[in-house]
Order: C-alpha cells, then sequence, then structure tokens
C-alpha cells in the first residue's frame, strides 16, 4: 500500500514547484510524490511529467482546492495514506514519520501557534481550542472531515482554506477531539515561530508562508 506526498499549485504559485521538488528529492529519494493540478502553465506540467498529476478542476479558487486535492489522492489506486504539503514548505529532513501520528478518520495537523495566541487578523477567535496549520495535513483513508470541510468552502465564504476548517473544528466541545490528531511541531514550523523564537529541535519542515516568505524562498533559489 501506497503512503504518498501530495502538493498542489496553480499558474500563480507554480515558481515554487522547482525549489519545492528539489528538497523533495533530497530528502525522500524514494518518496512518492503527487501533484495536484490547479491550473498550471502547460510549461510546468511538461516539466513534471515524470510524476503523478491529478487535475483539479472545479469551481473552488487557489487553495481552496486543497480538500478535493485530498480527497482525490485519497481515491488513487493502492494509497493508504496520503500528507498534504503547501510548496512553500521547506523539507529539511525526511518527513515520512509524520504517518506514524495519524490516526483513523482523522486529520492530522500541527498547531498554529501564532494564531492560537493571537487570533487570526480576519476571523473571529473561537473559545474550543486551538488553530491548525493546514500547510501539512496527513490522513489515512477517506476521513469524514474531508467532505465537511469541502462543503463548508462551498457553502461559505472564508478568506482561506484554513479559516474554513477552524469554522467546523469551533462547532461544538467535541469537533477537535473527533477531527484532529496533532503532529509535533517540528513538522510545521511557520515563517512566524521562526521569528517568535518559537522553533523546536530537529525542525523537520520549514514553512515560508506570506510575501516575505516568497522572498526567502526566491533567495534560495538564487
Amino acid at each position: 500500500m501506497r503512503e504518498v506526498f501530495l502538493t498542489g499549485c496553480d499558474k500563480k504559485t507554480e515558481w515554487q514547484l522547482p525549489w519545492f521538488i528539489n528538497k523533495f528529492n533530497r530528502f525522500v529519494p524514494n518518496g512518492d510524490l503527487v501533484i495536484a493540478d490547479f491550473g498550471m502553465s502547460e510549461e510546468m506540467l511538461s516539466h513534471i511529467s515524470m510524476f503523478d498529476v491529478i487535475p483539479i478542476q472545479s469551481g473552488e479558487k487557489g487553495w481552496f482546492k486543497k480538500p478535493r486535492a485530498m480527497l482525490a489522492a485519497s481515491s488513487l489506486p493502492n494509497v493508504k495514506k496520503v500528507c498534504w504539503l503547501d510548496t512553500d514548505c521547506e523539507l529539511l529532513r525526511d518527513p515520512s514519520y509524520i504517518f506514524d501520528y495519524v490516526e483513523h478518520n482523522k486529520l492530522t495537523v500541527v498547531v498554529d501557534h501564532p494564531w492560537t495566541e493571537r487570533g487570526s487578523p480576519w476571523t473571529p477567535q473561537g473559545n474550543r481550542g486551538p488553530w491548525y496549520n493546514t500547510g501539512v495535513v496527513a490522513f489515512e483513508g477517506r476521513p469524514m472531515i474531508l467532505d465537511r470541510w469541502l462543503q463548508e468552502i462551498k457553502n461559505k465564504e472564508h478568506r482561506g482554506d484554513q479559516e474554513a476548517l477552524y469554522s467546523i473544528l469551533n462547532e461544538s466541545d467535541t469537533s477537535r477531539l473527533i477531527n484532529i490528531s496533532e503532529a509535533p511541531h517540528r513538522f510545521n514550523v511557520l515563517r512566524l515561530d521562526m521569528l517568535q523564537d518559537r522553533v523546536p529541535e530537529r525542525p523537520v519542515i520549514k514553512h515560508w508562508t506570506g510575501q516575505k516568505g516568497n522572498d526567502e524562498i526566491r533567495r534560495q533559489m538564487q
């Protein structure tokens, strides 16, 4: 059975993909990488022709396609576990052992410490538990929360996919317990974590979020 890593992008963010693939190939040389096509250029699609590519043709835009891509990857032949990685995630070592933290019918994610402490600038802070960053999401099979997440995106307006998931998790006291298993912080260390001196030992993934993160990725590519 396959344990696959999944990423995806469109024309706006595909410039990050060669950088992401280079890091992936370095630390997971025998890894099973699947790429979701959110609307990439023909040139980029030609460049990644050696990978499994899933075309995601739907009404959602940008990162809102992420849950649909996860559902599509879970339906690929012989796939048992999936780990989504945003293209602005920098692998520092093999992330494969995140699969050890996956629990049946749950999403395995990392606490978003900056937003948990200060709240999202765009979303009212709930009172039922932490925010979770959706740049790294692992799961087994087809957790029911994935379909619920997609419906939340389709039925309501949210600033981003992370806000949509947070809305679901804040619906009841038990929603996080039922739907979430936490992975250690080292699997998703945010750019703001680095600025706020909140970096765990032996980080596995650094997540270069925002415009300043894009600047760092471009610096590395040069």
